[in-house]
């Protein structure tokens, strides 16, 4: 790579042949990476560059550009392999140019200034790998390097040597703890030092380049400091001319490594060579002694040296695989968008250590990259040698060369198999470095971090307390601290320790980076603004720095400076970006959302028209426009908007409804039913095929206006014998005007003597061999739906369709769900099944069976059914596999089957487990933090965020955690239920009861021994899935400790805490939290969930019961605080304290005599008040079983209630059997 010498050797041809003339022609060759990671583009550069004078040329570090005669001015540097080249001199630094690069344009060139002035020439900027970088920067040429990215660079030893004094480089170098090597090659720190010339300062200051940079006495400060400006001087007054160097460079002879005797100095002084902050540095040891701490990632062939000096024979060292930590030698890799996780920042050598702490993988890449370095230093033929010789052995390694994923240090799960990979020659790298240093804090805060990627958390965390005793002022020990609270999930405990690791290292973009993760993860917006603040003030050249910036002002709610951050950034862009550019696409849009959610939607849309043109999501643009057209008012824009979206997709509604809005129609307006009728014709008249312009109408139209429509519309359905017909007009079932007028026209169909498609003896247009069928499928879905339910005419209708065609799995399926609403799982569950075998290829059908399996309670029969479509091979089996998949139905399902049967353990098991998976996905948002903003999905990422906060509504999560409650409640109020077995044997006399109890000893030792067995098997071959992670062993797998919890009320508040707060408007979990308050003698919580429960349906049944309860509750409570019963007294008014309880409760009964579960409520009331009242308590629940409006889940509830009461087995039976006269096929009445 061309460091300070090479690019002055540029810097003087430049001079030489191009300064004071003027630009002529350029010529350009398009390329994203040198013009585009800096913002730029070939084109834009040709029309700066075309016709401007150039009135010098200047350097600092790596970097130089050309003063033009007006701005902006060309700032460039040449990354890996760029050069200059001049078609009438010959520019190279160590070689003549060879003969075919003579050749005119040169190979790789990106592009070709023409001057104009005599004598002709031409300068061309070449780069075979593509890593150097060419800016337009529109700054005033005397301020140049107050711009970025020559501001962020530290001082050029030669140009600003009275900046560089030997008292700045003492402060530099003990204001950190790096090696001194990766320092000085920090271009944070210093310009232009490379790897060459770092080696030869420190060869001829007689450092050691592994030293911390902190550990150097006063006179070690003063020969590095007079040694990097005698270096840097002579390499740029020699412009990097090799043969002009001092003999006693170590220059001339770092280049001889592996070659005989090319590793030694004309002296007899041995060279190694080692890894000192990813870079390979040539070491004299016998000059360059270590007089203090060292770093702990290096490696080298030192063994060969110290094998010679004792007359042993040298062996070739073996490659490491252990990590080397990334030097910012340029801005290269910090301006490639697509590695910005792994590039550093120009702080980043401090940060190091704790890098190679996170375990990441040593790239074979970054070792071709220095490797390559070294080549360009070498003769030509040697060079073309070594090339040659390096393709040969990675053509012959490639097929066995396999990849190791680094460890995400942004969230992302990785393998556990690579990490064992990765991590060995890590563990023995840091084992070799403690035995020499036994008490190094930072090596033993990485080895801490390995172990803990190897599942031994405990032996880590341990660790990372003897490191943190050793330094405590390491800020790797407190960074690697923090990635362990992190690991488990502590992520209070994990900011603490980053923000400990700040306070000694500040600067470090890495810690930086992990804090501001875990601070968006917490929502800690405040702390995030402050985190992401910084980043972005030390890598500002990056867009993704601003966004995230702007993202956390609006998150924190601050919408105008969102705004104003992306107006900050847009202004620092010199040309605009390219119509590819998805991330500034994603960024306008963003940026749109910000404005109108300020409620200015005037300006919204005069921004979002001015980036419409060019932004690549379109669909979002026109929708955007039309919803800004509409609440503007103007309605003709938005007309025309929606029509657009509607001739995009014609069958989405809401198109359709911001058309009507557009139109000024309103569809409870009778005036407005006419044009839309007109409207929808009108759509419908372009396309057979389009249904929605059909159905909407449907929805408005009244009277015999929908009788035409809807004969229409189930004809043209019925005929083409769509399925879906039944399920896409149900919902006009609610207006029982319309669902009258369905009913007799499909009667009449059913009622033709032959089924023409007409409900008259005429034919109406063309009629389908499937309109019988269609119609009876109808009439069947029609009679089981819950608004127009006659299940005995449901089942003729689908006897006869399945008649009609008997290996239909639609017809099976439908006739499953009437047996269904029967009551008869039983059947239902068979006649699903049967269904499934007529199409074993289908998943949804599959699914069904083994939901309807699992409400009968066959849970075996259920996975097996399952099992046909899941990796039976994964640990585990069927079941593991659906919770990798976190198939929540299924889930959810089977924890409540498990639970009808009283299986309490598992119950409590599977509804755990759908808790474990919303915690997976809380923590699987941290993924995305990063992710999201890298690839630019900003809007995406928001919403996602948004959704996050409200995860724990979803319905799934409320209805496991409802079922869990109540699990808990239950054992809290029969402990017994804990421990089942314990009481079976209580009704055997003692003779019987020995023997059971014996048999029952004996049958638990074979369990246990039987499972110890399987242990032992286990451990010595882990469980593993078909990808070959191992799997953690389920050490409860029935959920026995589950159930016998000592605390059920305690543990149900895992649930009801997150219950309460994300579904405050369900009165079933309002009336949960009262039974848990109630139970723990917490009055106010219960009063809490009491009033709610109120405030949402005052006439709720359950609120009734719970009122009296606790009104006995605080009565009776004889130490309670005057300050509770204060609030008591001024907030309970559900219940008047005059008022009589039995009275009340009379009233109440009186009032919802008709409601079952009213009824139920009072009948529980007036056993509380008298417990004598039970026999007319359950000749009342007996006469509910008259009423009207029964239900089988109230007769369920109503057997509950005759449990509690602990009735007698004659009154629950007679209670059966009128629920059986009711309900004769349904499963749950039947005897055993």
């Amino acid at each position: 790579m061309p460091e300070i010498g090479e690019v002055a050797r540029i810097v003087h041809y430049l001079k030489k042949h191009v300064v004071g003339k003027t630009i002529a022609a350029v010529k350009i060759q398009e390329d994203e990476l040198v013009y585009g990671k800096v913002g730029t583009s070939a084109s834009a550069f040709q029309k700066a560059m075309t016709g401007k004078k150039v009135l010098d040329a200047l350097q600092q570090g790596k970097y130089f550009w050309l003063v033009m005669s007006s701005p902006p001015h060309p700032l460039m540097h040449f990354g890996m392999t760029g050069w200059m080249k001049f078609s009438n001199d010959d520019a190279a630094p160590y070689k003549p140019a060879k003969e075919e690069d003579s050749d005119w344009p040169p190979k790789f060139w990106k592009f070709i200034l023409q001057m104009k002035e005599e004598p002709e020439c031409e300068v061309a900027y070449v780069d075979s790998r593509r890593l150097g970088r060419i800016r337009l920067v529109e700054a005033d040429a005397d301020k140049m390097r107050t711009t970025t990215p020559l501001k962020e660079n530290g001082p050029d030893p030669v140009i600003d040597s009275q900046i560089l004094t030997q008292e700045w480089l003492a402060r530099k170098l003990r204001s950190k703890r790096v090696p001194v090597k990766a320092l000085l090659l920090d271009q944070a720190n210093i310009s232009g030092v490379g790897n060459w010339v770092g080696d030869e300062v420190l060869y001829q200051a007689k450092l050691h380049p592994e030293q911390y940079s902190n550990t150097f006495s006063d006179a070690q400060v003063k020969r590095l400091h007079d040694s990097l400006i005698q270096v840097c001087t002579i390499a740029v007054e020699t412009l990097a001319d090799s043969s002009k160097f001092p003999e006693n460079w170590l220059m001339h002879h770092r280049w001889a490594k592996g070659k005989k005797g090319g590793d030694r100095l004309p002296n007899g002084d041995k060279i190694i060579f080692l890894k000192v902050g990813g870079r390979t540095s040539a070491v004299v040891p016998s000059v360059q002694k270590n007089t203090g701490a060292v770093a702990g990632d290096v490696s080298g062939d030192t063994g060969g040296a110290e094998k010679e000096e004792k007359g042993g024979e040298e062996k070739k060292p073996k490659k490491t695989t252990k990590r080397r930590g990334n030097v910012n030698d340029d801005d290269t890799k910090a301006e490639q968008v697509d590695t910005i996780s792994t590039s550093t920042t120009s702080k980043r050598e401090r940060a190091k250590s704790e890098q190679q702490a996170k375990v990441e993988e040593q790239s074979e890449q970054d070792v071709e990259q220095e490797d390559e370095q070294d080549i360009e230093k070498l003769p030509v033929k040697k060079k073309q040698k070594v090339i040659e010789r390096k393709g040969k052995k990675t053509e012959g390694q490639e097929s066995k060369s396999v990849p190791v994923k680094r460890e995400d240090t942004q969230g992302r799960r990785r393998s556990s198999r690579n990490l064992k990979a990765l991590t060995s020659p890590g563990l023995k790298a840091a084992e070799q470095i403690l035995r020499k240093y036994p008490n190094h804090g930072d090596t033993q805060a990485m080895k801490a971090l390995i172990l803990n990627s190897q599942h031994q958390p405990d032996e880590a965390f341990a660790l990372a307390k003897v490191a943190l005793k050793n330094d405590m002022k390491s800020h790797v020990c407190w960074h690697v601290y923090g990635l362990l609270y992190r690991s488990v999930k502590n992520y209070e405990e994990a900011i603490k320790a980053y923000k400990f690791a700040l306070k000694i290292e500040p600067d470090s973009n890495n810690i930086l980076r992990d804090l501001a993760l875990l601070q968006i993860q917490m929502r800690d917006y405040q702390g995030y603004i402050q985190s992401r603040t910084l980043m972005l003030k030390a890598r500002s050249q990056l867009r993704q720095n601003w966004t995230a910036l702007a993202v956390a002002y609006h998150l924190a709610g601050d919408l105008r400076e969102a705004e104003k951050i992306l107006v900050t950034y847009e202004g620092t862009l010199k040309t605009p970006p390219p119509k590819s550019d998805i991330e500034h696409s994603e960024a306008s849009l963003y940026k749109n959302t910000i404005i109108a959610e300020l409620g200015d939607t005037e300006r919204a849309l005069e921004h979002l028209e001015s980036i419409m043109k060019n932004n690549l999501d379109r669909t979002a643009v026109m929708e955007l426009r039309a919803e800004y057209l509409l609440k503007l008012g103007r309605n003709e824009e938005a007309e025309k908007a929606y029509r657009a979206l509607v001739e995009r997709n014609n069958e989405f509604r809401a198109y359709y409804e911001g058309l009507e809005k557009a139109l000024g129609l309103d569809r409870s307006s009778e005036d407005s039913r006419q044009a839309l009728t007109e409207l929808y014709e009108s759509y419908a008249s372009k396309s057979e095929r389009l249904d929605a312009a059909r159905r909407i109408p449907l929805d408005f139209l009244e009277g015999e206006a929908f009788r035409t429509a809807v004969d229409h519309y189930l004809r043209r359905m019925l005929n083409k014998g769509v399925p879906s017909t039944f399920p896409n007009i149900k919902a006009l079932y609610r207006d029982p005007s319309k669902k009258a007028i369905i009913e007799e026209l499909v009667n009449g169909y059913a009622a033709e003597k032959k089924m023409n498609g007409s409900s008259d003896s005429q034919v109406n247009g063309e009629v389908s061999d499937r309109f019988e069928q269609s119609v009876l499928y109808f009439l069947a879905q029609h009679y089981n739906y819950c608004l127009s339910r006659g299940l005995e005419k449901a089942m003729n209708y689908i006897d006869q369709a399945i008649e009609l065609d008997p290996k239909s799995v639609d017809y099976h399926m439908t006739k499953a769900r009437i047996w269904k609403h029967y009551g008869n799982t039983t059947k239902a569950s068979e006649t699903m099944d049967y269904a499934r075998q007529l199409d074993e290829k289908d998943r949804y059908i599959n699914t069904k069976c083994a939901k309807y399996q699992l409400r009968n309670n066959d849970n075996e029969a259920a996975l097996k059914t399952m099992s046909k479509f899941t990796r039976n091979e994964t640990a585990g089996g069927p079941l593991g596999d659906l919770h990798d998949m976190q198939c929540m139905w299924y889930i959810t399902e089977d924890g409540e089957a498990y639970a009808r049967q009283r299986n309490l353990g598992l119950a409590l098991k599977r509804f755990n487990s759908i808790y474990d998976i919303f915690d997976i996905w809380q923590d699987d948002q941290f993924d995305f933090h990063s992710f999201s903003l890298r690839k630019g999905q900003i809007r995406a990422y928001v919403d996602m965020v948004k959704w996050e906060d409200h995860l724990r509504e979803h319905p799934f999560f409320a209805r496991a955690a409802i079922s869990a409650i109540q699990i808990y409640i239950l054992l809290f109020d029969h402990p017994e239920l804990a421990n089942p077995d314990e009481n079976k044997f209580d009704k055997l006399d003692a003779n019987e009861k020995k023997k059971a109890q014996k048999k029952a000893r004996k049958d638990q030792e074979r369990i246990e021994k039987a499972e110890a067995e399987k242990k032992a098997a286990a451990a010595k071959k882990p469980a593993t899935g078909a990808d070959g992670e191992p799997k953690k062993e389920d050490l409860d797998p029935k959920g026995v400790k589950l159930v016998q919890t000592k605390e059920p009320l305690e543990d149900s508040m895992k649930f009801l805490a997150p219950l309460l707060e994300f579904n405050p408007k369900s009165i079933e979990a309002q009336n949960l939290g009262f039974e848990v308050f109630i139970r723990k003698n917490k009055l106010l919580l219960a009063l809490k969930c009491l009033l709610a429960a109120a405030a949402i349906d005052h006439t709720n049944h359950t609120l009734h019961e719970q009122s009296i309860r606790f009104r006995l509750a605080y009565s009776s409570a004889s130490e309670l605080p005057p300050r509770v019963l204060e609030v008591i007294n001024a907030n309970f008014n559900l219940l008047p304290a005059s008022k009589d309880l039995s009275a009340h409760n009379d009233e109440f009964l009186q009032i919802h005599a008709q409601s079952p579960l009213h009824v139920h409520s009072a009948l529980t009331v007036r056993h509380i008040l008298d417990p004598g009242s039970q026999p007319q308590n359950e000749k009342d629940l007996l006469e509910t079983l008259k009423l009207d409006s029964i239900s089988a889940e109230n007769v369920r509830a109503g057997l509950s209630l005759l449990e509690d009461w602990k009735s007698d087995e004659e009154t629950k039976d007679a209670y059966l059997e009128s629920a059986r006269k009711i309900w004769p096929e349904a499963t749950v009445f039947r005897k055993c």
